[in-house]
C-alpha cells in the first residue's frame, strides 16, 4: 500500500506538471513542480513511517506467537542470529513483492485516469511523463524499509531460550517489552522531542521557522511513544478497562487484554498512529486558518475566500493522510487476527468450559472495543497536541501570542466513525476464525 501511495503521488505531480506546461507557463511550471515534489515527498515519508511501524509490529506479533517453535529449533542447535536472518529475508521478499505490485498498480491507475481525463476533456491532450525515473524511488524505499522493519521486529528471536521449548510460549508475550535499554531510549526520545517542540513554539512567536524544530521534535517524541507502547498502552488500557468489565464475558475480555500487554499494545498503537496523523493535520490547518484570520483585517469577501480555501485544503489533506491511516488500520486487523491464531488453545479451552459461540464473539468484540476506544482517546489527545504545536510554531509570529487549539469536530467524528468501522471489521474477522475452532482440536495445540 505504501508503494502504491508513493507511486500515485509521483504520478499526480507528473500529471499536474503536464497540465501546467500545457498552458504555456513554463516558469510557473518549474516552481509548481518543485513545490509539488516537496509536498509529495513529505506525504510519502509519512506513509513510509507508518508502514515501518505497522511492519515492525506485525513481525513482533508473529515472533511472539512462534516462540515455542523457535525455542525447539534453538534446542536442536539453531543459532538465534541465523533464525533472525531467515525471518528478515522473509520480510525482504515480502517488501519486494509488495513494492512491485504497488508500483505497477499505481502506474496502471495513473494511465487509466489520464486516458479517462483526455477522453472526457477534463485533462488537456498533451504528453504526460508517467514513466519517470522517480517511480523507482517509492519501490526501492519500500523494499529497504520493509526489510529493516522486519529485522527490527524479529529481534526477539535472539532472546528465545531453548528452555522455552518446555514452557508455554504465550507467557513470554506477557513479559515482552520490558527491556530497560529500550525504555531508556523511549524516555530520551520523548524528552528530547518535547524540548524541541517547546523550542519550536517559543521560536514561532518570533519567526515562522519555529516549525522546523517543532517538526523534528514531534517525530522524535512520537517515535519514543511507539517504541514504548509496551509500557504506555497497558496503563491506559487499565484505566478504561473498568467500563468493559461488566458480566462474565466482559471480565474475561478485559482480563485477556491485561494478561498480554505487549500484544494489546501492538494492536492499540496501530490505531493510535492513524488517529494521531489525521487529527494533527486537521488541528494544524485549522489553527493556521485562525491565525491568518486574526492577522488579516479581511473584508467579508476575503474571509469567505480564506474559509473556502482552508476548508478545501483541510479535506484534501485529510483524504491524503487518511491513506496512511488506512495502512495503520490494516495493521490493526492483521494484529487482531494473528492474536486469535496464537490463542487457539486458550479459545478452545473457553469453549470446552461452556462458552457459547455468541459469547466468544462478544468477548472478541469487547476486546476490540476496549482497545479501540483507548487508542482513539490517546491518539486524539496526541493529535491535538502535535497539531497545536505545528500551528503555533508556524503562525505564532503572525499573532504574537499563544493560540488555543481549535479542533475541527467534523473531522474528529469522521475519524472516530472510521476507527469504529475498522474495529468492527477486525473483530468480525477475528471472531469468524475463533468460532470455527473445534474445542477438541484446539486443546491438542501446544
Amino acid at each position: 500500500m505504501t508503494a502504491f501511495f508513493g507511486t500515485v503521488l509521483v504520478e499526480a505531480v507528473a500529471v499536474i506538471e503536464g497540465v501546467v506546461s500545457a498552458t504555456g507557463a513554463s516558469a510557473a511550471s518549474v516552481k509548481i513542480g518543485i513545490g509539488l515534489s516537496v509536498v509529495a515527498a513529505v506525504f510519502v515519508l509519512v506513509a513510509i513511517y507508518v508502514g515501518c511501524v505497522v511492519t515492525t509490529n506485525a513481525f513482533g506479533t508473529v515472533i511472539a506467537g512462534r516462540r515455542r517453535s523457535i525455542a525447539l529449533l534453538r534446542l536442536v542447535g539453531a543459532e538465534g542470529r541465523v533464525l533472525r536472518r531467515a525471518v528478515a529475508i522473509e520480510g525482504l521478499w515480502a517488501g519486494a513483492s509488495g513494492a512491485a505490485i504497488g508500483v505497477a498498480t499505481g502506474i496502471a491507475s495513473a494511465v487509466i485516469v489520464v486516458a479517462a481525463g483526455i477522453s472526457g476533456h477534463w485533462l488537456p491532450s498533451t504528453a504526460y511523463a508517467l514513466l519517470s525515473p522517480y517511480l523507482v524511488v517509492p519501490g526501492c524505499v519500500v523494499v529497504l524499509t520493509t526489510w529493516w522493519a522486519a529485522w527490527v521486529g524479529c529481534r526477539a528471536v535472539t532472546t528465545v531460550s531453548p528452555l522455552e521449548a518446555t514452557a508455554v510460549a504465550a507467557t513470554q508475550d506477557a513479559r515482552g517489552g520490558r527491556s530497560s535499554v529500550r525504555f531508556t531510549a523511549c524516555i530520551v526520545l520523548i524528552a528530547s522531542g518535547a524540548v524541541l517542540m517547546a523550542l519550536g513554539v517559543m521560536v514561532g512567536l518570533i519567526l515562522p521557522v519555529g516549525l522546523l524544530p517543532a517538526f523534528f521534535g514531534g517525530v522524535l517524541s512520537f517515535t519514543g511513544i511507539v517504541l514504548g507502547a509496551g509500557r504506555i498502552m497497558p496503563p491506559l488500557l487499565g484505566l478504561t478497562g473498568q467500563a468493559w468489565s461488566r458480566g462474565a464475558v466482559g471480565r474475561i475480555a478485559v482480563g485477556g487484554v491485561r494478561r498480554y500487554p505487549e500484544r494489546s499494545a501492538r494492536t492499540g498503537i496501530a490505531l493510535v498512529i492513524g488517529v494521531t496523523l489525521v487529527t494533527t493535520f486537521a488541528v494544524a490547518l485549522t489553527g493556521f486558518h485562525d491565525a491568518a484570520a486574526a492577522k488579516l483585517a479581511a473584508s467579508p469577501g476575503e474571509r469567505a475566500i480564506l474559509n473556502q480555501s482552508v476548508t478545501t485544503a483541510l479535506w484534501a489533506l485529510t483524504a491524503i493522510i487518511g491513506f496512511s491511516a488506512l495502512i495503520a488500520g490494516v495493521g490493526l486487523v492483521n494484529t487482531m487476527l494473528m492474536g486469535v491464531l496464537q490463542r487457539t488453545r486458550e479459545l478452545g479451552l473457553l469453549r470446552a468450559l461452556g462458552l457459547s459461540r455468541l459469547q466468544l464473539r462478544s468477548m472478541i468484540a469487547v476486546e476490540s472495543a476496549h482497545v479501540t476506544v483507548t487508542a482513539l482517546l490517546f491518539g486524539f489527545i496526541l493529535g491535538c497536541l502535535y497539531g497545536w504545536v505545528a500551528a503555533q510554531a508556524l503562525m505564532g509570529s503572525a499573532v504574537h501570542r499563544l493560540m488555543p487549539p481549535d479542533v475541527p469536530w467534523d473531522i474528529v467524528v469522521i475519524v472516530a466513525a472510521a476507527a469504529v468501522v475498522l474495529s468492527t471489521v477486525a473483530a468480525a474477522t477475528a471472531a469468524r476464525r475463533a468460532v470455527h475452532i473445534s474445542p477438541v482440536a484446539a486443546m491438542a495445540v501446544e
